[in-house]
């Protein structure tokens, strides 16, 4: 019969191998992840898991950011998914007039519906467009924000050099999507979440266009951020690495400088 004590040492040395092995980074190529966000029930179990709590807490740290920046009347939001970081805005920033962009007409609907629900349908407005042709004249926009979705634009470089045309004078933007280059427990908790408690949940059609882990798959890594960056329009920008993901600021020239 085995002890109590060469127990507890198989399980701690088990543990410390996880922990070990998990603590590397991990390096592999960049994979373009499958699309699929015009299927209704992507969109459905997209706004299911935008709800839980983790989601939440990641939305409240992002406003907290927003509140740092001088925002003078407009956030827009490109890829706004089904709005709940625009209902967080909203709430925490009442002043601000809202505009949400996205590029499946069924997350606009989904994303209008969410606002209408709590009595916040006033506070914005939407727009169907792609990030590469934004449906907004030249100089017009105070602040773009993007969350989760840096990693689907099929060409960042146009897509943030379209940004930047929309950008008034002085304009900011800030991006936050996960990042490739992070420790494999990280990405093992996202296989856990994919084929674990994602098929538990009954998450199928997330779990067929390989989600989430396919997003960390397509991200980027902070050098290959870095070397994008250099090649936009953007000159004055900051990237902020974190545990699993990664925020970009940047903006644009003052009209004096232009």
């Amino acid at each position: 019969m085995i002890s109590f004590e060469i127990f507890v040492s198989f399980f701690c040395g088990i543990l410390f191998v996880i922990l070990a092995v998990g603590s590397i980074k991990l390096k592999i190529p960049r994979k373009v992840s499958i699309k699929g966000i015009g299927d209704p029930r992507v969109v459905e179990e997209y706004d299911r898991i935008s709800r839980l709590p983790q989601f939440k807490l990641i939305r409240q740290n992002i406003v907290k950011k927003l509140k740092k920046y001088n925002i003078k009347k407009v956030i827009t939001d490109i890829g706004c998914g089904p709005g709940y970081l625009l209902q967080n805005i909203a709430k925490e920033l009442p002043d601000i007039k809202l505009i949400g962009v996205d590029i499946s007409k069924e997350m606009i609907q989904r994303a209008k519906n969410n606002l209408n629900t709590i009595g916040l349908s006033g506070r914005a407005e939407f727009k169907v467009g792609s990030v590469e042709h934004l449906p907004f004249e030249d100089l017009t926009q105070d602040f773009i924000i993007s969350t989760g979705a840096l990693h689907h634009f099929a060409n960042p470089n146009l897509a943030l050099d379209e940004i930047y045309r929309v950008l008034k004078p002085d304009g900011q933007m800030l991006i936050f999507d996960l990042r490739r280059d992070v420790r494999r427990i990280f990405f093992w908790l996202l296989w856990f979440a994919q084929n674990i408690a994602f098929r538990i949940m009954g998450l199928n059609a997330l779990r067929r266009i390989n989600e989430p882990t396919g997003s960390m798959l397509a991200s980027y890594t902070i050098e290959e951020i870095q070397e994008i960056m250099s090649k936009t329009n953007f000159r004055d920008w900051t990237i902020e690495g974190k545990t699993g993901w990664i925020y970009i600021w940047a903006r644009k020239k003052p009209l004096l400088t232009q």
